[in-house]
């Protein structure tokens, strides 16, 4: 059994149990094209339920934040997971708009649940010999499990669009289930306290150790999710319209590559010092989203990926520095409350990112909106960074409860 194993296994477990819930939320995107050509689903409606996927999470994460901290991870870890194979099974019936708002919106609660959970349940396993790997796997799960998940959906759309969406969403219920009795067979780590009722208001917290950085941290990783959100929402339009791709998979690559760059860099870069590694990540990500904006105005799909491949590492990197940032400064017991507060700006930055970019392009255009929000994301990034690595050189005092 798990709980028997050596610590690696343990911590492997709840790492790709994590992995797999964000991956199913990867799994819609290429599909989008099919629901709208084939079942006749309406822009609106898709917009619809992006948004139906981002408001359950942030409830999720700011109610439930903490719930794992009374309840114990396991339990809560294996309502996350129950969760995601549900939605997975309700957007395996898409044939309209309800059926696909209903299952985005159950993903939502999902993967807002599993951050917290599991993300915590990730923090308590990791082997006491590599600490730094819990800070690498916490933030470079989202957006890795995304890449995965939209890259698989988007080889099947490719291959066979008709049956692609059913196929898909049924072989992620599958990985989800062999996860789940993999995270049934896990030790808990956290005792039942009172308080799980209690935990449920909607309130963010962050431990007193960890205030003085948390502002600063959170524009650096809010700045990385915004480039996120702009990939998911834009590149594929942008690989289309501005840099000359017309095949399905092209889509999907262009959302995946930016995203799997950056929790392979966080993993490699898991032993360089958080100083260097807020630093040297914030300048890739610079350089990156440099190079985006050089690939936009050459009309260039190769220079894009270029851009995304610098910018992903410089993403991973940088976002895993912030992680033990907060997370070396977070007591024991408190972690979950930490990352659900640490993912709660980034997401609620990300969708109005997305949301305003969707406005302006209708009235700018495509490329100078891109350009514009590459603008901002390098300006957040810079003073992010720059005060996190001044403020991160000191510690708050001893970690201790507040």
């Amino acid at each position: 059994m798990l709980h028997r194993r050596r610590p690696g296994t343990r911590f492997a477990a709840a790492s790709v149990a994590l992995v797999a819930v964000c991956a199913g939320a990867g799994v819609p995107a290429p599909l989008y094209v099919v629901y709208q050509q084939v079942d006749g689903v309406s822009t609106v409606a898709l917009t619809g339920a992006f948004a139906l996927y981002i408001v359950p999470l942030l409830i999720a994460l700011l109610c439930c934040g903490s719930l794992s901290d009374h309840l114990g991870r396991r339990p809560v870890s294996l309502v996350a997971l129950g969760a995601g194979m549900a939605a997975c099974l309700v957007l395996a019936t898409v044939d309209s708009a309800v059926p696909l708002i209903v299952g985005r919106a159950v993903q939502g609660v999902s993967v807002g649940l599993a951050l917290s959970a599991l993300g915590a349940f990730v923090v308590d396993l990791v082997p006491p010999t590599r600490p730094g790997l819990a800070g690498a796997v916490t933030s470079g799960a989202p957006p890795g499990g995304i890449a995965i998940g939209a890259l698989a959906s988007g080889a099947a759309v490719q291959l066979a669009p008709r049956g692609a969406p059913v196929v898909s969403f049924l072989v992620m219920a599958a990985v989800l289930a062999a996860a789940a009795v993999a995270v049934l067979l896990l030790p808990e780590t956290v005792p039942r306290t009172p308080g799980a009722l209690r935990s449920l208001r909607p309130v963010v917290q962050v431990p007193r150790t960890a205030r003085r950085v948390f502002p600063l941290v959170c524009l650096l990783v809010a700045a990385t999710y915004v480039l996120g959100g702009f990939t998911q929402a834009l590149a594929p339009s942008l690989a289309v319209s501005v840099l000359g791709r017309h095949d399905l998979f092209s889509g999907a690559l262009a959302v995946a590559v930016y995203h799997l760059a950056g929790p392979i860099a966080g993993l490699a870069a898991n032993r360089i010092p958080t100083s260097r590694a807020l630093a040297g990540g914030a300048a890739a990500l610079v350089a990156g989203v440099g190079v985006y904006i050089g690939a936009i105005a050459a009309g260039s799909f190769a220079v894009y990926l270029a851009g995304a491949v610098v910018g992903g590492a410089g993403f991973g990197v940088a976002f895993a520095g912030a992680m033990r940032v907060l997370l070396e400064r977070s007591p024991a017991g408190t972690h979950a409350g930490t990352l659900a507060a640490i993912y709660l700006y980034c997401y609620l930055a990300a969708a109005v990112a997305s949301l305003l970019a969707g406005v302006a392009v209708e009235t700018w255009g495509l490329p100078p909106v891109a350009v514009g929000l590459c603008l901002v994301v390098m300006v957040m990034v810079a003073v992010g960074a720059t005060g996190s690595v001044l403020r991160s050189r000191d510690r708050d005092g001893p970690v201790e409860a507040t």
